[in-house]
């Protein structure tokens, strides 16, 4: 897997236009704003359930959201976030790599 998560997603918080966490998260997806949702594995249920039965492409990530909000540069944790704009980073690539693997 040629694709760095972390490197990627910072590239995409620094460059680009991400929001954190569950409810704007949400609030993205309702816009229409959102490309992109990420979620760590403990994302709380009643929130999974909302953000999954959207039509945004959903990818849980093997990190808690201690380990995402770290990741993000963040001194707390987050449970979901959406990417607006990328930037220059690659995120958006991991679409298609997980694509075949997604069964939810």
């Amino acid at each position: 897997m040629a694709l760095d998560i972390t490197k990627s997603l910072r590239t995409a918080i620094r460059d680009g236009k991400v929001s954190i966490g569950a409810k704007n998260t949400l609030k993205s997806i309702q816009k229409g704003d959102a490309q992109l949702v990420l979620l760590a594995f403990n994302c709380p249920q009643r929130f999974q359930v909302s953000i999954t039965s959207k039509t945004v492409p959903t990818i849980s990530l093997d990190m808690n959201s201690v380990e995402l909000g770290s990741v993000c540069g963040k001194p707390f944790a987050i449970s979901a976030l959406s990417i607006v704009d990328p930037g220059p980073s690659d995120i958006m690539s991991i679409t298609e790599k997980e694509a075949d693997n997604d069964g939810s």
